[in-house]
């Protein structure tokens, strides 16, 4: 089980956007994840549309009052799991100070998932306390994500003095890497600090995290990107990131998954089509609006492709009607009017694009 946690004792850096993004994108290929939310504000939870103040979360647990299994919410997004952080946590230093092992406490708790999840991310708070100092003696990895500012670079050198001592005080060795966050490479002043970076005694990630407008309405939409903005060029950096980090993790988890794929028994053909048959489910849309010439339809669930074979065309009462059968669940999806691509103007549900522009949403 890898521990990775995201520190850095300045605010505003990124920490949080980091730690929520990299654990959806390893939950989506498959990765079993436990985000832990240790900042006093909640963001990471927040930032996944938990209400973490209404929850039982990690202070609970620190203080006794809750068991591991009672604080983890399950299926925050596809493949994680979350513990939140609430206002609580603010009171966890004096409570950790009155401590035998108080520096071990969340290593202690975490020791007993060991086998339950490939990963644990933990998004730690904005100061070197006891809280970070527990991350950081439980961590097999600390990612310290800087963003272009000088504020940031002054925090690095301090946090490594810090990770140094306890790695000499508990002879405990996590890697330590840095990770250039919220980078727009077409300023001089980003590229400068990159070569700053460069020139640090640390690692230095190879994948830099664009500055991107979708991580912001990604977090009000309460939605990390794989959801909200998957083919994002910033989520496609969070891939490369996980990649880089934990390559070797999630080749293991995709050997176990084909694994398990071949050793299911057979289920003939026939019988799979008929299955996913009873399951599908009819959707009409229906275009009083005659002054157009045609109108077509191009979603997720007919791989993006303009009435292809799966939508039936009905022409009633000067109306027409577009039938198709997809499986339950949400969609996105665009009309195409006399050639031109656009949202539906009958339904309010919407989303951006990638392009700048809205898709559609339907909840089948």
């Amino acid at each position: 089980m890898h521990i990775i946690a995201i520190v850095n004792q300045k605010g505003g850096c990124g920490k949080t956007t980091t730690a929520i993004n990299l654990s959806a994108t390893l939950g989506q290929q498959n990765a079993r994840v436990l985000l832990i939310d240790m900042d006093p504000q909640g963001h990471a939870s927040l930032g996944l549309g938990v209400a973490g103040a209404e929850l039982a979360g990690l202070y609970e647990l620190l203080k006794g009052e809750y068991r591991l299994d009672e604080v983890i919410q399950s299926g925050v997004t596809r493949g994680v799991d979350l513990i939140p952080g609430n206002i609580s946590l603010a009171a966890a230093e004096h409570l950790l100070a009155e401590r035998p092992d108080r520096d071990r406490q969340l290593a202690q708790h975490l020791a007993t998932l060991e086998g339950r999840y490939d990963c644990v991310v933990l998004d730690c708070p904005p100061a070197l306390g006891l809280l970070s100092v527990n991350a950081l003696r439980a961590a097999d990895r600390v990612v310290i994500p800087v963003e272009p500012s000088l504020y940031s670079l002054d925090g690095i050198e301090r946090l490594r003095e810090t990770i140094h001592l306890l790695a000499s005080q508990y002879d405990i060795q996590p890697s330590v890497t840095l990770l250039a966050n919220m980078f727009d490479v077409r300023t001089r002043i980003a590229r400068n600090m990159f070569e700053m970076l460069e020139s640090l005694p640390t690692d230095l990630c190879a994948t830099r995290i664009r500055n991107s407008v979708r991580v912001r309405e990604a977090a009000c939409h309460g939605a990390p990107l794989t959801d909200h903005a998957p083919r994002a060029p910033v989520t496609g950096d969070f891939r490369e990131l996980a990649e880089e980090l934990l390559g070797s993790m999630l080749q293991r988890v995709r050997s176990e998954k084909a694994q398990a794929i071949e050793m299911q028994p057979d289920n003939p053909p026939a019988a799979r089509k008929v299955d996913e048959t009873h399951n599908l489910k009819e959707v009409v849309f229906r275009f009083d609006n005659t002054k157009f010439k045609r109108v077509q339809i191009a979603g997720e669930f007919n791989n993006w492709i303009p009435d292809d074979k799966d939508v039936e065309t009905e022409i009633r009462d000067g109306s027409v009607q577009k039938k198709l059968r997809v499986s339950p669940g949400g969609y996105e999806y665009r009309l195409v009017i006399d050639g031109v691509w656009q949202q539906d103007p009958a339904n309010p549900e919407a989303t951006p694009n990638n392009m700048g522009e809205y898709n559609s949403l339907i909840n089948v």
